[in-house]
């Protein structure tokens, strides 16, 4: 008989088990697994602080906006004061392509995603970590996915939205989502920033910049074929997918313009739905309506954004998920666990749910 855990890797359904046993039995609606958290590594600050990245009155500035301060103490405590059972945990942007050198990517990456298999080592039933590439740089980007997964068991990868300009569409990322598709690993992303950062007016690249450079990356997969070539590979968007909810009809309809490749409005519309959005910073009624309009409840997902997101700003953001979104007990319990399980599998292992 099959485990929990093959029967997701099957695609069968999460529903139900042949003994009858449910994993909505085995989880309550509110217990909260957040597929949008962050770790900062002391090692990942001090190289940031090597490479010129502004320091003002003691803190750090990556894109024009703090870098947290952070402890796993203080990751576990929020947690705990957030509601929140078990998190995954990435590194933010700009991950290590700041480094113009393949080999010191490459290094760095290691040894940040080391630090994290620490993190999750310590607290098995509470973390889990996301793989940190050293991309641009492809062969090494995907020696390093196949090192997180294959040995250190990773739950899965963190991807950016674009690293220096290179989005996720470009043909160069081939071999990285043909390793990711041969696993059939998940993947999350996060934004970055745009390389003409003079969009942001000056003010922090985070506030919309952030949102808009998720439209691009999402674009990219469809225009690029990238999506349609690689269509099983689980993806979570951050931030409820920017503005892709109210863009995706308007990004449809001029792909389907012959000179830019003629392609069915339908067939684009459900390529560049069928994605998981998180909630992190996407609380609002009009996003979550918007969010819940275009994917449905089986592909949202519990988000908080910690530390960057203030913890004041993700308790009430959590808190008003339920009736901003119009959703059910049920539905809650989609977006605050099932869902997240059907995205990542090894959590049910770490949970010992199977």
């Amino acid at each position: 008989m099959p485990s929990l855990l093959q029967k997701l890797l099957l695609g069968i359904p999460l529903a139900c088990l042949a003994s009858g046993h449910c994993i909505a039995d085995s989880l309550d609606s509110n217990y909260k697994i957040d597929v949008h958290s962050h770790a900062v590594p002391s090692i990942w600050r001090e190289e940031l602080v090597s490479a010129g990245f502004p320091v003002k009155n003691g803190t750090l500035y990556t894109d024009g906006f703090p870098v947290a301060d952070w402890t796993l103490d203080s990751h576990i405590s929020t947690m705990d004061s957030l509601g929140v059972n078990y998190s995954t945990i990435s590194v933010s942007a700009p991950g290590v392509f700041f480094l113009k050198e393949a080999q010191k990517a490459k290094s760095l990456a290691r040894s940040i995603n080391l630090q994290l298999h620490n993190y999750t080592g310590t607290h098995p039933t509470r973390l889990g970590a996301l793989c940190l590439l050293p991309l641009p740089y492809v062969d090494e980007a995907v020696e390093e996915l196949k090192f997180c997964l294959d040995t250190l068991g990773f739950v899965g990868v963190g991807l950016f939205t674009n690293a220096n300009g290179t989005y996720l569409g470009d043909k160069s990322f081939d071999p990285i989502f043909s390793a990711l598709d041969a696993r059939n690993a998940s993947v999350f992303v996060h934004p970055a920033s745009p390389d003409c950062t003079s969009v942001a007016g000056g003010w922090p690249i985070p506030m919309t910049g952030y949102p808009f450079d998720t439209v691009r990356a999402i674009e990219s997969m469809l225009l690029t074929g990238r999506r349609a070539q690689y269509p099983d590979i689980k993806m979570i968007f951050a931030h409820g997918g920017g503005a892709i909810p109210y863009l995706a009809s308007r990004i449809a309809g001029m792909a389907s313009l012959p000179w830019l490749g003629g392609l069915s409005v339908p067939e684009s519309l459900a390529q560049l739905a069928g994605y998981y959005f998180d909630t992190a910073a996407s609380t609002s009624a009009i996003q979550l309506t918007a969010l819940k309009s275009f994917v449905g409840t089986d592909q949202i997902v519990t988000g908080t954004d910690y530390p960057y997101v203030p913890v004041s700003q993700a308790l009430s953001g959590l808190a008003a998920i339920e009736g901003n979104g119009n959703f059910t007990t049920g539905e809650m319990g989609k977006i605050n666990n099932l869902n997240a399980l059907t995205i990542f599998p090894r959590i049910i292992n770490a949970l010992k749910l199977n």
